[in-house]
């Protein structure tokens, strides 16, 4: 569902916020699509393998379909990111843009699945699984740590650069757009969900790093963006607020985990606790099962960050 579009400076092109309704909601992960003034086309983040059939009909309401894809930038290896990534390319000779630690993961994603299997048990069978890029068919171009790559599509560049901490393969795309520059974030900001409007770190199993995230926020801020386009879920025109509150999350959500720790309390006990937080530090109505999902998932990769 195309929920956003936005012109972009002097004619050059068009931004497209697609919604992929993951897992049959609606307004949770987001990916984006850029077509500059010529037609090229790049997709950032596929969402997961099940929502592919969300994602074609999004696209086939712009007359794009997957063989006309150029260039494909998954965020970073998370199902919910780069879990259709495989099945675009297969239908396509896109190019593709990824963390270098992604890379052999993309090529082959047996451990990926493993470790999704392993965190998420047969939930994970309603993610759908990833399929392998052939890198003889789909050139795959590495962006290394502290590194930047330059994706020219014509009239539009992106700028792939890397955001480890929230996970140690991913990276986020800026698009210098004259006055209006934006910044299409991955996970390296907080979740804030539209129909349920409250700061969520985005802080997941296995190889969450508190530090690193950090770090990233704040240099991804020193960028200037006027604008985040951010997966969970949506644009925010203020990114000041949105870097603040992220790491501010970050720092509270440790500080408060780790004392929970130390005071002895089991994971399913800190899980709860942190979803009553939640709620009490936003709407007074029901949290929607996937936002308590995302807190649990959150808690998790904390409780492995300290331990």
């Amino acid at each position: 569902m195309i929920l956003s579009k936005i012109d972009l400076r002097g004619g050059n092109g068009k931004l497209y916020l697609i919604d992929t309704v993951a897992l049959g909601n609606a307004r949770a992960v987001a990916c984006y699509l850029v077509v500059d003034s010529n037609g090229k086309t790049a997709i950032v983040d596929t969402g997961y393998a099940s929502s592919m059939g969300e994602l074609i009909y999004s696209l086939n309401t712009l007359n794009i379909n997957i063989e006309s894809i150029d260039y494909i930038v998954p965020t970073h290896l998370h199902l919910d990111h780069s879990g259709a990534t495989g099945y675009i390319a297969k239908g396509s000779s896109a190019d593709i843009v990824a963390h270098v630690k992604a890379i052999k993961h993309l090529i082959d994603p047996t451990r990926l699945i493993a470790s999704v299997k392993q965190v998420f048990g047969d939930y994970a069978d309603l993610f759908g699984y990833p399929i392998a890029v052939d890198p003889k068919s789909n050139t795959i171009t590495g962006v290394d740590t502290g590194e930047e790559y330059i994706l020219s599509m014509g009239s539009v560049e992106l700028r792939c650069v890397t955001a480890e901490g929230h996970a140690p393969h991913q990276i986020a795309v800026y698009i210098n757009d004259g006055n209006g520059s934006i910044l299409i974030t991955a996970d390296s900001v907080s979740m804030l969900y539209p129909d349920y409007p409250c700061y969520i770190p985005t802080t997941p199993p296995p190889a969450f790093d508190a530090e690193q995230a950090i770090e990233t926020v704040e240099r991804l801020s020193r960028l200037n963006a006027k604008m985040l386009l951010m997966p969970h879920f949506g644009i925010s025109v203020e990114p000041d607020t949105v870097f603040k509150a992220t790491i501010e999350g970050i720092r509270e959500w440790v500080g408060m985990i780790k004392d929970s720790l130390d005071e002895g309390y089991t994971q399913d006990v800190i899980e709860a606790r942190m979803i009553e937080h939640v709620k009490c530090n936003g709407l007074n109505e029901p949290i929607p099962t996937y936002v308590i999902n995302s807190i649990r998932n959150s808690v998790r990769g904390i409780i492995n960050y300290l331990l």
